[in-house]
């Protein structure tokens, strides 16, 4: 009985989320109220309440999932074989295109100013940190097998990574038609930068005999 209850609350919370998320594309997330999620989900407000908390821990959920999505494909392609530029860009580019596919541009826009500062920010913490701690397991991945420096900073590397991530996407996902191929290459180039660094090498020669 405990199995079936916990899948009809996972279904309750997963039909809240789906209102939720149509409101926020016809009317915005702004102008969308908890008691209008209810309606649509045929629940009560209060119900609505006890699954998520409110409408900004909705939007978390919502946002979570295509990232969730993402980092199981990285995470099954991953082998010993991996380089590490192509998993990030393989990781970054799942990211995107699910995210792209989760909301549209329209509420993109309207969520890009409090993105990154405020409640709304505060509130994405948790997902942000989600992304740098599978972002960390990826690089440790690779430091493990030899591919990355041990003295790298895996929380500094992991932490930039997600940073510049978001700005780019959120500059791609408000453009009137995101160029997606722009996007990709744009990040190929950012994320070798981040692996290949822009320190030349010294030269080394051979000791005299």
């Amino acid at each position: 009985m405990s199995g079936l209850r916990e899948r009809q609350k996972e279904q309750r919370r997963q039909v809240i989320a789906e209102a939720a998320l149509a409101l926020f594309k016809t009317q915005g997330f702004a102008a969308t109220t908890l008691e209008q999620i209810a309606v649509q989900a045929g629940v009560s407000a209060p119900t609505v309440v006890n699954y998520f908390g409110g409408k900004q821990e909705i939007l978390l959920a919502l946002l979570k999932q295509p990232d969730e999505q993402a980092m199981r494909e990285a995470r099954a392609n991953l082998d010993d074989d991996s380089d590490p530029l192509e998993a990030l860009c393989e990781f970054e580019g799942l990211m995107t295109h699910y995210q792209l596919q989760a909301m549209p541009a329209s509420l993109w826009r309207e969520l890009a100013p409090f993105l990154f500062t405020g409640e709304l920010a505060r509130a994405l913490e948790p997902w942000n940190g989600a992304v740098i701690e599978e972002t960390k397991a990826l690089l440790v991945h690779f430091q493990r097998n030899g591919k990355i420096r041990q003295s790298i900073d895996i929380d500094v590397a992991a932490t930039l990574f997600n940073q510049y991530a978001n700005v780019a996407f959120i500059r791609l996902a408000t453009e009137a038609t995101p160029d997606r191929d722009a996007h990709a290459r744009h990040m190929r180039s950012v994320l070798s930068l981040i692996c290949h660094g822009i320190l030349e090498l010294p030269v080394t020669t051979a000791p005299i005999t």
